[in-house]
């Protein structure tokens, strides 16, 4: 579905990432892993055209994106939750997800199964953002992104500062999503048995390169864990 080859990427004037190469694979929950500052929130925003990528390729359900803007890529179904989670604070819950239904142009109503992931939002539906705890506004930054109906959904850091409550309550949703609906799930986390519990694929990230990766269950968490502590 997804597909990056020889991606340099840079963040300012610093170059992050070097002939950087990964794929997702449709309906996988895959994950990428790593230190602070190694390029993995980077990485993301390549795909989304936040950030210059002047060499590389990046495919999405065949169709190269590397000069395509970035609401151009976000409408080709790709739901995107960046790490701070950017909800409007001072809009009601439900109306930073209508908000979510307007930018694809949609007049429909929120889906009555992001209710059923979240069950949580529909009882804070006239409160404002900022009210929420942050367990809770990372809850409808997912559900956000979910109206839009994308093909795949990108979430950075998505456990970040949240009570380990509502991380499985998280996890649970993100596997829902998969499940349920098919949507294909590309994540960054540090948090490494969250990881190691819900990802089918994982990539390891140092210093903007891939330096380990395959299939969760096959993967040593422990030498997973020495990459990112050494």
């Amino acid at each position: 579905m997804l597909q990056i080859k020889g991606l340099d990427a840079y963040y300012g004037e610093s170059r992050i990432m070097r002939g950087l190469d990964m794929s997702v694979e449709r309906g996988k929950i895959v994950c990428l892993i790593g230190r602070n500052g190694v390029g993995k929130s980077t990485t993301l925003k390549s795909i989304m055209g936040l950030v210059k990528t002047p060499a590389g390729s990046i495919l999405f359900d065949g169709r190269e994106m590397i000069k395509m803007p970035a609401y151009s890529r976000a409408k080709l179904g790709i739901g995107y939750v960046p790490q701070g989670r950017d909800i409007f604070p001072q809009m009601t819950v439900q109306e930073n997800m209508e908000l979510g239904l307007r930018a694809i142009g949609s007049r429909a109503k929120v889906p009555d199964y992001i209710y059923e992931l979240f069950p949580a939002l529909p009882k804070f539906a006239k409160r404002r953002g900022g009210d929420l705890s942050g367990g809770q506004q990372q809850q409808l930054a997912i559900a956000r992104a979910l109206v839009t109906e994308p093909k795949i959904l990108i979430l950075d850091e998505p456990t970040e500062g949240i009570q380990p409550s509502v991380i499985e309550d998280i996890g649970a949703a993100v596997r829902r999503i998969n499940e349920w609906k098919g949507v294909t799930v590309l994540m960054v986390e540090q948090y490494l048995d969250f990881v190691m519990g819900i990802s089918d694929y994982l990539y390891v990230m140092e210093k903007g390169i891939i330096v380990l990766e395959g299939h969760t269950m096959e993967l040593d968490a422990e030498n997973v864990q020495n990459i990112m502590t050494n």
